[in-house]
């Protein structure tokens, strides 16, 4: 004869307490900003993207100069002033 095991009475009994973990307050909703300062912001954008790519392509050429063997310390600058 299986021994068969007690059910569970899940409506009855002491109320179960619930989660105490603690949670962070939702953040505050973020500002609507103005047409100055979006015009602002993308400028600031474009001129770090226009440095950058400029940067790259001069580390890209003074590489592919030097695997040619031409090198910018070939030339003495002097000014006469």
């Amino acid at each position: 004869m299986p021994v068969r095991k007690q059910a569970v009475d899940l409506a009855g009994g002491p109320r179960k307490v619930g989660s105490r973990i603690r949670r962070a307050p939702p953040p505050p909703p973020e500002k609507k900003l103005s047409a100055a300062e979006v015009r602002e912001r993308e400028a600031w954008v474009m001129g770090i993207g226009i440095l950058a790519v400029a940067m790259a392509l001069m580390v890209v050429v003074l590489a592919a100069a030097r695997w040619a063997g031409w090198s910018p310390s070939d030339y003495a600058i002097s000014l006469d002033l």
